[in-house]
C-alpha cells in the first residue's frame, strides 16, 4: 500500500473519531456520565489539531488525540470494599510523522482505603515531585518525548503510567504528621534510544569518518599494525610498512545504523522500588526519598572491531574497521529532597536528586567511543509563582533548571565533547478574560547556549465542554543549539478540544 493512501486513511479515521464525538455532543451527552444504580461515571477528551509550518508553507493535520475514562466507587456495587477502580485508555496519531496509536491502556488501577494506609493496585502515574512540570524526584514515572512541549506545552510534562503496587500511610505523633509512600514497580517502561533514527545513522557514520580520518595521523596505523602482526600467519609475506599502508586504505563499516538495546528478561531483573517519607513544618512541606531500578533509557558506546582478509595462498591481505553500535539498559540509585510552601500569595518549590548509575565497563574503554558515562550526576529545580486579580485570572510562575550532565533533552553525548552543566529558565504566564477567553506564553530557555522554545497559545471556551485554541511554535538559537537543532519546525496551530 502507498504511504500516501496509508496517511489518507488516517486522517479519515481521525475526521471520523472527531464526527462521532460531535454527535455525542449534540445528542445532548453531559460532562462526566454517571451511568446506572452502580454510579459508573463516564468521561473523556478528544483534541484535533492543524499545523502550519512557518518555513514552507506547508498545511498538515498535526496531531489526533483522545482519552476515555471510567471511574466505580466499590462500595456502591456491593465489594465491601472502601475503595475506588479506575480504568483510561487513549489513542494518538501524529498525522505528519504517520506514527501513532489509536488504542492503548493509560491508567488501570483499583484504590483500597484502610484506617492505617492505603494501597493502589495496578498501572497508574504517580506525582512525587513539588516543582512545576520538571520533577526530579518523581522517579518512577518515566517522561514522554520532549514533542509534547510544541502542542501540550510545559505543562503536559507528566510521567508515562507502569504495573505497579503503591502503599501510602499518613502516621501521626502527638501534633505532628508524616506522609509515607512505598513503590513496587513491577514492569518499567523502558523508553528506547531517544533519538530519530536518521539522527542515529548520522551519528554513526561521522564516527566511521573521524575513524578513518584518525588513521592519518601519524602514529595510529602504526598503532594497529603492532597489534595485528601477531595476529598473522607466520609464513604471511607482508612487511610492518605494507600493513601499515593498508590500515591506512582500510574500510570502515558500520555494521548497523542505529542503536538497539535488549530490555530485562526477568521479572525480578525488571522490578524497581522507590519510597519517600516527609513531614510537615510550618508553612514547609519536606520530602526525602530514594529509588532502586532501571534508567529510562540506555546508555551507547561504539566499538571498533579490525577485521583481516587473507586472500587464498596468502597472495593478499586487507583490513576492514567494523564499526558496531552497542546500547545496554542500566540500573541506578538515586536520592533526593524535595520541599514546598507558601509565604503570602506566592507558592515556593524546590527539589533535587543526586544519580549514581552502575558502572559499564565497556564505557571506559579506551577502546571505545562512549557516549554516555558512568559519571554520577545532580539535578535540581528551584521555583516561584502566584495570581493575580480579584479573581485569581492571572498567573505568573518562574523556574530554574539545573543539570550537571549537560542537556536536559538528550542523556548523550557527542565523541569528543565535554561535560558542561546545563543551566534552564522557564516562564509560563497566563490570563483569563471573562472566563471564556485564555491567554498564555511558555518558555524554555537554555541559558548556556542562548536557545529556547516558546510557545504562545489563545483559548477560547465555547462552554463547559467545548473549546478552540490557536498558538504557535518558535524555536531560537542556530543548529548547534540545544533548541534551535531540534528536528521540528517553527509552526502555527490550531485545535479544537471536547470534554464531557
Amino acid at each position: 500500500m502507498k504511504p500516501g493512501r496509508i496517511l489518507r486513511r488516517k486522517s479519515v479515521m481521525s475526521i471520523l473519531i472527531c464526527a462521532v464525538f460531535t454527535f455525542a455532543l449534540l445528542s445532548g451527552a453531559a460532562y462526566g456520565m454517571e451511568l446506572g444504580p452502580t454510579g459508573l461515571n463516564v468521561s473523556g477528551e478528544l483534541e484535533q489539531t492543524l499545523s502550519l509550518s512557518l518555513t514552507d508553507g506547508e498545511l498538515t493535520l498535526g496531531f489526533t488525540n483522545y482519552k476515555l475514562s471510567l471511574e466505580q466507587d466499590l462500595m456502591r456495587i456491593g465489594a465491601g470494599i472502601d475503595g475506588y477502580a479506575y480504568v483510561s485508555v487513549k489513542g494518538g496519531y501524529n498525522h505528519k510523522a504517520s506514527e501513532g496509536k489509536w488504542l492503548e491502556l493509560d491508567e488501570a488501577y483499583i484504590d483500597i482505603y484502610r484506617d492505617l494506609f492505603d494501597l493502589r493496585l495496578g498501572q497508574q502515574a504517580l506525582s512525587w515531585g513539588t516543582a512545576y512540570g520538571f520533577n526530579p524526584t518523581s522517579y518512577v514515572n518515566p517522561m514522554p518525548s520532549v514533542a509534547t512541549l510544541t502542542q501540550g506545552g510545559l505543562t503536559d510534562l507528566t510521567g508515562l503510567p507502569v504495573p505497579a503496587v503503591y502503599v501510602s500511610a499518613y502516621p501521626s505523633w502527638k501534633d505532628m504528621s508524616a506522609d509515607v509512600g512505598m513503590v513496587l514497580v513491577l514492569d518499567p517502561r523502558l523508553q528506547g534510544v531517544p533519538l530519530p533514527d536518521a539522527y542515529q545513522a548520522e551519528i554513526l557514520n561521522g564516527i566511521s569518518y573521524g575513524i578513518k580520518a584518525g588513521l592519518q595521523v601519524p602514529g595510529a596505523a602504526e598503532a594497529l599494525a603492532e597489534a595485528l602482526l601477531p595476529l598473522l600467519p607466520p609464513e604471511m609475506p607482508v612487511s610492518k610498512e605494507e600493513i601499515v599502508q593498508i590500515i591506512r586504505n582500510a574500510q570502515v563499516r558500520p555494521t548497523s545504523l542505529e542503536f538497539t538495546a535488549d530490555p530485562p528478561e526477568s521479572f525480578a531483573d525488571r522490578l524497581e522500588v522507590a519510597g519517600r517519607a516527609g513531614m510537615n513544618f510550618g508553612m514547609w512541606d519536606l520530602y526525602i526519598s530514594g529509588f532502586r531500578g532501571w534508567e529510562d533509557t540506555p546508555v551507547l558506546w561504539v566499538e571498533t572491531v579490525p577485521a583481516v582478509d587473507i586472500g587464498p595462498a596468502f597472495t593478499y591481505v586487507d583490513v576492514y574497521l567494523d564499526v558496531h553500535p552497542e546500547a545496554l539498559y542500566r540500573k541506578a540509585t538515586e536520592i533526593g529532597a524535595a520541599a514546598s510552601g507558601t509565604w503570602g500569595p506566592y507558592t515556593f518549590w524546590g527539589e533535587g536528586n543526586y544519580t549514581l548509575p552502575d558502572k559499564v565497563e565497556a564505557l571506559n574503554s579506551e577502546k571505545n567511543i562512549a557516549l554516555s558515562t558512568n559519571d554520577s550526576n545532580f539535578q535540581a529545580v528551584v521555583g516561584a509563582d502566584r495570581m493575580f486579580g480579584s479573581a485569581s485570572e492571572y498567573y505568573v510562575m518562574g523556574q530554574y533548571i539545573y543539570n550537571s550532565s549537560s542537556s536536559l533533552l538528550s542523556p548523550y553525548r557527542m565523541p569528543g565533547e565535554k561535560a558542561k552543566a546545563g543551566h534552564y529558565l522557564t516562564l509560563v504566564g497566563r490570563a483569563t478574560i471573562h472566563d471564556d477567553h485564555q491567554i498564555e506564553v511558555m518558555n524554555i530557555f537554555n541559558v548556556r547556549d542562548k536557545s529556547g522554545l516558546i510557545v504562545p497559545r489563545y483559548t477560547y471556551k465555547v462552554n463547559p465542554m467545548l473549546s478552540v485554541w490557536v498558538g504557535t511554535t518558535f524555536l531560537t538559537g542556530d543548529e548547534t543549539t540545544e533548541f534551535g537543532g531540534l528536528p521540528m519546525d517553527n509552526s502555527a496551530f490550531a485545535g479544537v478540544k471536547v470534554v464531557w
